[in-house]
Order: structure tokens, then sequence, then C-alpha cells
């Protein structure tokens, strides 16, 4: 492993962030962390929200939680003209850090992406793209950051933080809402909502060190294009008011075929006891923690 080069006394880290995208692991948004130094030539944005798609039984990895997550660095250059073909905008906040500060943190992301070290069990509530860049940026600051939580809703549970999100994407919504269980619905406190990365960036633009802001200045990175976002062509609700219609109209229809009516009672069953079976190894077999002890399997065991 390289020794991570002696920064310059004019280098600077910054806090990147990423609106949320189109697709679903993008639909929370990103964060990520530039090093800049314009005298030893180094600007490089590292990134712990990595994994590969090429990963053996890669869906049924990412359900179960063992798929591997990891710290990856880019070129900002790259970095950026990614953010600007998606069309996606991002903001960069750079941070008040000493010389020796700026150091550390560097020193250590260098470390750790030349070890072992590098991967993680990814965990969306708690272990993953933000909450590893705060952990750092925590473990390098000599005085520790204070945090302004006063404008902040005491009430939420982590389902009702990702309601906003989920919004442009309805089938998403209904799977998350279905799949998270009673961990999702625990109250936050402040820290706990720093999974989110938009919650990350507000939470350093009103942080404090030695009474002066922690975040020496913030601009726009790349502006978001106006794309119009794509909606999905049957909406969960426009499906379920279409299946009751349609039981309706064969509960009234007089001479209705007994196997039609056989069928839909197949169809409605035998989809209430897939979601089920599902729930169950999910509840049961999964690492991700928000998915377990999952109060709705009650439901469908009364409905099976």
């Amino acid at each position: 492993m390289a020794k991570p080069v002696r920064l310059s006394e004019a280098a600077t880290i910054s806090l990147i962030t990423c609106a949320p995208g189109t697709e679903t692991y993008a639909l929370f948004g990103h964060s990520a962390l530039r090093v800049a130094d314009p005298v030893r030539g180094l600007d490089q944005v590292y990134n712990y929200g990595t994994f590969n798609f090429q990963t053996s039984h890669f869906y049924w990895r990412f359900l179960r939680g063992d798929l591997r997550y990891f710290l990856s660095v880019v070129p900002f250059r790259n970095f950026q003209r990614a953010y600007e073909q998606e069309g996606r905008a991002v903001s960069e906040q750079v941070l008040a850090l000493e010389p020796r500060e700026v150091q550390r943190a560097y020193s250590h992301l260098e470390s750790t992406l030349h070890s072992p070290a590098k991967y993680y069990q990814y965990q969306f509530f708690a272990d993953n793209c933000s909450t590893r860049l705060f952990e750092v940026l925590n473990a390098s600051v000599d005085t520790p950051l204070r945090l302004d939580s006063s404008q902040v809703s005491p009430a939420a549970t982590y389902r009702q933080l990702l309601v906003p999100y989920l919004r442009p994407a309805p089938w998403v919504k209904l799977g998350m809402n279905i799949g998270l269980g009673w961990p999702a619905d625990r109250a936050t406190h402040f820290r706990q909502r720093l999974f989110l990365p938009l919650e990350l960036q507000r939470a350093l633009a009103k942080a404090t060190r030695k009474g002066r802001p922690f975040v020496a200045r913030q601009h726009q990175v790349v502006t978001a294009s106006s794309r119009t976002a794509s909606h999905a062509a049957f909406a969960p609700m426009g499906l379920l008011l279409g299946w009751m219609a349609w039981s309706l109209l064969m509960w009234r229809w007089t001479h209705c075929p007994t196997w039609l009516r056989r069928l839909h009672v197949q169809v409605l069953f035998g989809a209430t006891a897939l979601l089920g079976c599902l729930l169950t190894v999910l509840s049961l077999a999964s690492l991700h923690t928000p998915v377990q002890a999952n109060y709705q399997l009650l439901c469908y065991c009364q409905a099976t």
C-alpha cells in the first residue's frame, strides 16, 4: 500500500450531496467526500456507496443484506460528469477544517481504501454512504461538532422520513411500506436521521464548532436538468380500485361462470400467500434490520 501523500495547507475537504434520481437505488440521494489540493494536483471523490452489479446472485444477496458495499475513489471531474449526464443536481459544502484535520481525514480514507476495511455490510438506516462520512468527519476533528436540532420535528419515524422521497415511485413506496417492519416505526432522534444525504447536508449547514460555522462555503456543482419525471403506467391505487370494481362486478353478476369465480379467488389468495411467504423469508433470513419483526405478517397469516 502506498503511503498517503502529505497534503499542503491549501487542501480542503468538502461534503458532496447529490439530489435523488429516478433509479430505485438513487431515490434517496447520495453523499461523498471531495479531497482537493491544488498544490499537489489532487482532486478526488471518496464514495462509500459503491457495489458490484456483477456479483453472483446479486438480487438475492441484496434482499438478504449480505451484498458487500465498499469505499471507492474517482477523479472529481469524472464524478461531476456522470451526474451532469444524469441531470441530477450536485452541491458542495467546503468544510472549515484545520490542515491537520484535513490530513487526518484524508489519511483515514486512503488507509481504508487500501485495506479489507473498505468493505462493509450495508444497513439502510444505520450504516450507509452518509453515516460513514459523518463518522469519518467526526473522528478527524479536534473539537466535536455541535449539531442544531432545534428545527427538527421530534416525532418523525424512519417510515415518515422516507415519504417525500418515495412519492415519485408509487410501486417502490408500496413495496417498502409492506416490507419494512417494526424497526421502521421507531421514533428517530436527530443523529439517526443522518442516514439520508439531504438530512446530513442540512445538519452540517447548521453545525458549529468553537462558535463558528462548520461549513465555510457552499455552492452548486451541477444544476438539475428540466427532465420530465416518468410515472408508472398503473399506480397501486388504480390497480386496487380496478380489482375492487371487478370483484363487485362478479359478485353482482348472477350468471358468472363457476370457473371464473374460482379463478378470481385463486388469484387473490395465491398472491396473498406468495407475498406472505416472501415477507416471512425476509423477516427471518434477511440481515437488513428494518425488515425484521414485520407485524404485517399477522394480516397475511389470517388471510391464508
